[in-house]
């Protein structure tokens, strides 16, 4: 029991972290227009498609209007 309570905020830690960078990643202003590709977002926090994309929506990120591109901008402005 204790083993599985670790493992799990182990778990959330890590996801936390991962969503830390994805948000920094799409907020840098080096960033074109504020977007990323799912591509630059997988390598950044070492996750699978999967996990990224996840994880972007739990941020409140969306897809532009080509779908590999994601943006934390609301819709209209990216």
């Amino acid at each position: 029991m204790l083993w599985n309570m670790m493992s799990q905020g182990r778990q959330a830690f890590i996801e936390w972290r991962q969503k830390k960078t994805l948000r920094d990643m799409l907020n840098d202003p080096r960033s074109a227009k504020g977007c990323r590709s799912i591509g630059q977002l997988e390598k950044g926090i070492a996750a699978d498609r999967a996990t990224t994309e996840r994880l972007l929506l739990t941020i409140g990120a969306r897809r532009t209007e080509t779908s590999e591109q994601w943006t934390l901008a609301p819709a209209g402005t990216a």
